[in-house]
């Protein structure tokens, strides 16, 4: 079904949600008289169930924004003012090429770097010709480390090709494991299924910091102090171990490299284990024992545990409990990680010389703060940000904030609302939203193909990633034109993709052995980061009120910080006052909540809140470090130390 006319002006058209969320839920979308009036369920995606979330539901106010983008836009007051005036798409991509030629004569194409996320984009949008143009020029890629690029690193370390578990399979657990993840928040489908599971008869453990939803009506929750997941894993691995747990069988014939983990391992006793990680011996008992006892038992692995210096060890040595146990093989057992299936070839439209281009440099995206310093030797002239909001969701704030402002950098936006990034931008190009477009989508937590359909007329004079780098191609002397998205699947969907996801019976790591030690890294190991005396973890989750910092314009988390009352009690802080968070790159005013949501010892403030938010005009991430973890240089949000004063 693509559309229902109900009446001249009226018509319910299906399509599919494409946000940064795994669930890629289906959609029944009213418009009246070339408007959008309500979002909501449609009941062609056996995983979304015939139900959405409340972002969604409210999704129609993005696109009807009064800060939403109508026309190109060209700057006329200074970086961070936000003045500009309007413009056409002709004399802005005219203006855009003539700044890139000129990068590129001086400097080479590394002058060019494209800094495109577009991580809530359809599938032939985050491969459109966008970025077919910079493949072809040659520019400069930014790496995506800001959001699980070492979970990702990390699978393919210990697994390899091997596709994840089917969620789906869930119900079929009589354990499920739930670490570092928040589906109540994002992945919003995957609870009901696991209270399937529960109706009949499965635990459920959840590891995180915080008390979330669902670790409030699980059997065992630990709240881990943040970084010290190794610690967790392998003192697992130990016990297993030492109480004869360990499926020497499975180990023998499908893993490499048992003896040096375990050695890693050896050091870790439940005791020792517990100082580190602040969890009781006893829960960590359990834990090992209801895990390596119960069949079969689910791993829901999440992004929580990678945003940290050891965030590459955790990943790994997590992955790797269910090999030493050999908790795969049958119904509800396995690991769920991303389920991503390939089912569209978006490539398959670039032209030819986009897939031939030259050799291109890549950058760590959430470094740009450091190599776009204004004291920087980078040779970045020109930065083209798509389908991201580095001001707001970068790390170390203030230095991305004076990068941003440098007018040797020609900076272009290309972005649905006005976003704290559009400000710093000299031009910014409208964008589509995904209801005005065609396209086609997968999720990244079940194994639904839909299309994306154009739900109302582009708004304003937005266009597409597609149509926004075909105009730069044209404008650049490129004679493309573009292709329809049957190039790239020849079966849109509504359709389950057959992809193999009974791990070690149709999908499998390698030659069939997961690799427990990394050929660079080695076996995992815990590395401690030293706080600062006195200071306190902050980590910055994920809402339900935003996807990363989308629907801020309208509908904001709290800026508050909220401690547990141990943590208040020792500041001699109370509720509802305002506290300054410090530490060595900065300082922020903020509303204070305490309740018993947070571990003692760890501080929560909400990522992706707009700077227009905070009185002062810094966020979260003024206090967040910009390094990286040592597998994959991925972002290491959480390890934030910051010192909590009355103000």
């Amino acid at each position: 079904m693509t559309a229902t006319e109900l009446s001249p002006t009226t018509e319910v058209v299906h399509t599919m949600c494409t946000l940064d969320c795994p669930d890629a839920c289906s959609l029944a979308v009213t418009v009246v008289e070339g408007r959008i009036t309500n979002i909501d369920a449609a009941p062609e995606n056996e995983f979304t169930d015939g139900w959405i979330c409340s972002k969604v539901k409210r999704h129609a106010q993005r696109v009807y924004a009064p800060e939403r983008v109508m026309t190109p836009l060209i700057r006329t007051g200074a970086k961070g003012g936000g003045e500009f005036r309007e413009s056409t798409w002709q004399e802005a991509t005219s203006l855009i090429a003539d700044r890139m030629r000129a990068a590129i004569a001086s400097k080479g194409p590394d002058a060019v770097v494209a800094f495109t996320y577009n991580s809530s984009a359809a599938t032939i949008e985050r491969a459109s010709l966008t970025e077919a143009f910079f493949a072809t020029i040659g520019a400069t890629i930014c790496e995506h480390t800001i959001c699980a690029h070492t979970m990702g690193v990390s699978w393919d370390s210990v697994f390899g090709d091997m596709s994840s578990a089917d969620p789906l399979d869930v119900v079929n657990s009589k354990l499920v494991v739930i670490w570092g993840a928040n589906p109540t928040v994002s992945n919003t489908h995957f609870p009901p299924l696991v209270q399937q599971a529960v109706a009949n008869g499965a635990k459920v453990v959840v590891i995180d910091p915080r008390r979330t939803a669902m670790a409030k009506r699980c059997d065992l929750h630990l709240a881990i102090r943040p970084g010290t997941d190794t610690v967790l894993a392998l003192a697992i691995a130990r016990y297993w171990s030492q109480n004869n747990m360990l499926d020497n069988d499975f180990i023998a014939a499908h893993t490499e490299g048992f003896d040096e983990f375990m050695a890693g391992a050896a050091q870790w006793t439940i005791e020792r284990a517990a100082e580190v990680t602040g969890l009781a011996a006893d829960d960590i008992t359990t834990l090992a024992q209801w895990w390596g006892s119960t069949r079969p038992a689910m791993l829901r692995i999440g992004w929580g545990q990678e945003r940290n210096a050891n965030g590459g060890a955790a990943c790994r040595a997590i992955l790797s409990l269910p090999m030493l146990i050999g908790q795969f093989g049958e119904a509800g057992s396995g690991v769920i990680g991303s389920t991503s299936t390939g089912a569209a070839k978006p490539r398959r439209r670039w032209p030819k010389e986009a897939l031939d281009g030259p050799h291109r440099r890549m950058l760590p995206l959430h470094q740009v703060g450091q190599w776009m310093a204004p004291s920087s030797d980078d040779p970045c002239e020109v930065l083209f940000v798509q389908g991201a909001n580095p001001l707001v969701m970068c790390p170390d704030q203030q230095a991305v904030m004076a990068a941003f402002k440098r007018d040797d950098v020609f900076t272009i936006v290309h972005e649905q609302v006005l976003t704290d990034t559009t400000r710093f931008a000299d031009i910014v190009l409208p964008a589509t939203t995904s209801f005005e477009i065609e396209d086609v989508n997968s999720g990244y937590g079940s194994l639904m193909l839909m299309p994306v359909r154009a739900v109302i007329a582009p708004v304003g004079e937005s266009r597409s990633n597609d149509e926004t780098g075909l105009a730069m191609a044209r404008a650049m002397g490129f004679d493309w034109s573009a292709a329809d998205r049957s190039v790239a699947v020849e079966d849109p969907g509504p359709r389950n993709v057959a992809v193999p996801s009974r791990q070690f019976v149709d999908t499998f790591p390698f030659d069939g052995r997961a690799r427990l030690v990394d050929a660079a890294q080695g076996a995992p190991r815990y590395v401690p980061v030293p706080a600062p005396e006195g200071a306190l973890r902050l980590i910055s989750p994920a809402t339900s009120k935003l996807v990363n910092s989308m629907f801020g314009e309208f509908q904001s988390p709290s800026p508050a910080v909220l401690l547990n009352p141990a943590d208040a009690d020792a500041r001699g802080l109370k509720a509802g006052a305002q506290v300054r968070l410090s530490n060595s790159r900065g300082s922020i005013v903020v509303p204070l909540e305490v309740n018993t949501d947070t571990a003692p010892g760890v501080a929560v403030m909400s990522k992706g809140v707009w700077l227009r938010n905070h009185p002062d005009g810094l966020g979260v991430n003024t206090l967040t470090p910009a390094t990286g973890d040592a597998l994959a240089n991925g972002a290491c949000f959480n390890d934030t130390f910051v010192h909590v004063a009355a103000v």
